[in-house]
């Protein structure tokens, strides 16, 4: 049975009343192409939607729906548009391995942050090519950023994208949600049922941040089901016996 989006009232993005200019949005378009948009499936041209709509998108979904890859797609296509003031993307991941313990990495926070923000970048690279996320990246046009050292930042004219807050406390969503500035978007996404730190699904904070939230104007909330994965048609048997 599909599960039915959820999606907050429209509410207009707050603009910073000085006058902002963005000098780099000529150099975003020389370096990156406007992304087509290609849907798989219906839930994924609402989710498109909702991420355009609203200032904080929540979405729940098992893998393989393309849940990250929309919202990925979305933020390329929103800091493109000339039409907006969308100076960059701050890709943000809870640094939480899957039940095997690594070890401490070594490096600086970038190389040590890096391991968890692959699954990101193999996104960029599909959408937009390598080369050009290096250099994005190069630019200062896509960021990363440890949700840990958050604390302080105000988030105005950017799109952040978060994925895996499954893994994240409710404290750390809460700390999160409240650094979006002025002219800014988020998007929230993760998989319940996934969670490498939580066996009691209703402990995550990005559960908790679905039963507080759900009528916040400017906050959409969107859910996937397994009915709506569009990879490996495997997947969705595999989930279906680990229920």
């Amino acid at each position: 049975m599909a599960l039915k989006p959820k999606i907050g009232k429209n509410y207009p993005v707050p603009v910073s009343t000085e006058d902002r200019k963005t000098p780099h949005k000529q150099r975003i378009r020389e370096l990156i192409k406007k992304p087509k948009e290609k849907f798989l499936t219906n839930n994924q041209e609402i989710y498109w939607n909702i991420l355009g709509d609203n200032q904080i998108t929540l979405c729940f979904g098992p893998a393989g729906v393309g849940k990250s890859y929309i919202a990925m797609k979305r933020a390329i296509d929103l800091l493109h548009d000339e039409d907006n003031k969308y100076e960059k993307i701050i890709i943000v991941r809870p640094a939480v391995e899957a039940e095997e313990k690594l070890g401490s990495l070594p490096g600086g926070l970038e190389e040590k942050l890096d391991p968890y923000i692959y699954p990101s970048y193999y996104l960029l690279n599909k959408i937009i090519g390598k080369e050009a996320r290096e250099r994005m990246k190069d630019e200062g046009y896509i960021e990363v950023a440890a949700l840990a050292y958050m604390r302080g930042w105000n988030v105005d004219n950017t799109i952040l994208v978060f994925e895996e807050a499954q893994n994240a406390t409710p404290a750390q969503i809460k700390l999160l949600l409240t650094r979006i500035g002025f002219n800014s978007k988020f998007f929230i996404s993760g998989d319940l049922e996934q969670s490498d730190k939580y066996k009691d699904k209703t402990k995550s904070g990005l559960y908790d941040a679905k039963k507080r939230l759900n009528d916040v104007r400017g906050i959409g909330i969107f859910e996937f089901g397994i009915e709506d994965i569009v990879r490996n048609p495997i997947i969705s048997e595999i989930l279906r016996r680990y229920e």
